[in-house]
């Protein structure tokens, strides 16, 4: 057991906690406490937002996992699955930003619901979102639970229920506002852990740069040329998964919902944007290299989502490894905790209140989020008991299918005034269905099933919606102000 390491990480991990505790209060004191719990009452400032975005896409699938997926598949699929990451933030503030943030909304499902003017999103939407979500989620308690295992010596299994439950507790108990708030503590740890690590790796330097490149390159030849680890579909479906996700990820648009106005939403996206990019870009280009260097025993021994804390190891002793291992879970925890709160509104404000029970109190409404956000936590933790390989494909699959299911539906229904509710609803559940059966019914290169799924989703959703009415002129109407005013 490392006991430097783990002390840093029980009190990073006691601090979350009251942190989720106070958060809890100050929401139940609170004249509006749903507004508190889901969207930080809509006064979350442009560099703190910016901060809390980058955290929560950045996890610890990208941080933890990043260098050693480099070294599986090459320099090119993360490259392109990066690209795709920026231009969604780009795409996302121009498309989706102002508008979902002067509506006012809570959730997706509930701007869908008040776009096309029909209950059965209530239902649909929630289902997409916590099938893609849970798959999200799994991949970051896969995470945690390494983390858990290299600070404590206890096995994996018993490092993912430790962080599960921290996960979830510190989120049942203070919503958006906890989650706003670790998030903030979080992206600061993961810029800190990438600039340690960067800069451990360049006063390391065993030769030039240069050389330390080309012995990689020598060991692996399939580091740095395209389509030898996968045909070149699988680049260009990780560039496309990211670069439309971003407009219908749950737990990132929540935080457009924050926003003080229509303007923070779209800077935070750009800054986010620029921070995620440049810290993944960084940590591959000047980690990846230090993997020959590494003995085959060690690197058979360990998972390769875990060979950026080998490397490190090289690099720091027991104080500043113990700083990475809290930084590496707070890459973990940002996106965990963001993705539970989506899941539980999903359930919560979405089906609960949205679907069963209309005239739920906010008490009500609280208490079912809490209890979602257990029950959902701990299913997604048994299922994280039997983690599957390379991380960072699994999450791109879990945002690949809530892209192919929402994007034309959300997008289209933002910028077309002839979208109606057939053709959203059509358009769904094509692109939900298509994205399943490539899946599992057939061996696409990996996070290929987009380049099906999408263009299905979008020629269906437009062709039933110019071969059906047209929406009513108020659902026109009400879809005009929300890119004219600002809230």
């Amino acid at each position: 057991m490392k006991i430097i390491e783990i002390s840093i990480m029980l009190l990073y991990f006691l601090f979350l906690i009251i942190l989720g505790k106070y958060s809890q209060k100050r929401v139940t004191q609170s004249q509006a406490s749903t507004d508190e719990y889901y969207v930080a009452g809509r006064r979350i400032g442009t560099g703190v937002n910016a901060l809390a975005m980058m955290a929560a896409l950045g996890s610890g699938g990208s941080f933890m996992a990043g260098v050693g997926t480099v070294w599986e598949l090459g320099f090119p699929f993360l490259s392109w699955m990066t690209l795709g990451s920026i231009a969604g933030f780009a795409i996302a503030s121009v498309l989706v930003a102002k508008p979902m943030r002067n509506s006012r909304k809570f959730t997706v499902t509930e701007f869908l619901v008040d776009r096309y003017e029909h209950r059965l999103f209530k239902v649909a939407v929630p289902v997409v979102i916590i099938i893609g979500s849970g798959m999200y989620l799994m991949s970051q308690m896969t995470a945690g639970g390494l983390i858990g295992f290299y600070v404590t010596g206890w096995s994996y299994q018993w490092g993912v229920v430790i962080i599960a439950i921290v996960f979830i507790l510190y989120v049942a108990m203070g919503g958006m506002l906890a989650v706003t708030w670790t998030n903030i503590l979080q992206g600061a740890m993961v810029i800190l852990l990438i600039l340690i690590v960067c800069i451990g790796a360049l006063i390391h330097l065993p030769m030039p740069y240069t050389d330390l490149l080309l012995n990689a390159t020598n060991e692996n030849p399939g580091l740095g040329a395209v389509g030898a680890t996968m045909p070149v579909t699988g680049y260009i479906g990780a560039f496309t998964t990211w670069a439309v996700a971003v407009c219908v990820i749950p737990h990132l648009l929540m935080r457009v919902f924050t926003a003080t106005d229509d303007r923070s939403a779209k800077l935070s996206m750009n800054i986010g944007m620029f921070t995620y990019g440049s810290l993944m870009v960084a940590s591959a280009l000047l980690v990846t290299p230090f993997i020959p260097l590494l003995s085959n025993s060690l690197l058979e021994a360990n998972p390769s989502d875990m060979w950026l804390l080998l490397i490190a190891e090289q690099f720091f002793g027991p104080i500043i490894m113990g700083v990475l291992a809290a930084g590496i879970m707070a890459a973990v925890m940002s996106s965990v905790d963001a993705l539970l709160l989506a899941l539980s509104s999903a359930v919560a404000f979405d089906l609960y209140k949205g679907w069963h029970n209309p005239e739920a109190t906010q008490r009500q409404i609280l208490k079912v989020s809490a209890i979602s956000t257990w029950v959902i936590g701990l299913v997604v933790m048994l299922l994280s008991l039997n983690p599957p390989d390379f991380l960072v494909v699994l999450y791109t699959a879990a945002v690949g299918f809530m892209a192919a299911a929402l994007f034309a539906p959300l997008v289209l229904g933002i910028w077309w005034k002839r979208a109606n509710v057939h053709g959203a609803m059509t358009g769904l559940v094509v692109g939900a269905v298509s994205f399943l059966i490539a899946f599992f019914g057939f061996e696409f290169p990996y996070n290929a099933e987009i380049l099906v799924a999408l263009p299905l989703s979008i020629v269906a959703m437009i062709s039933v919606s110019a071969l059906t009415e047209k929406p009513s002129q108020e659902a026109i109407n009400r879809m005009a102000t929300y890119h004219e005013r600002e809230i």
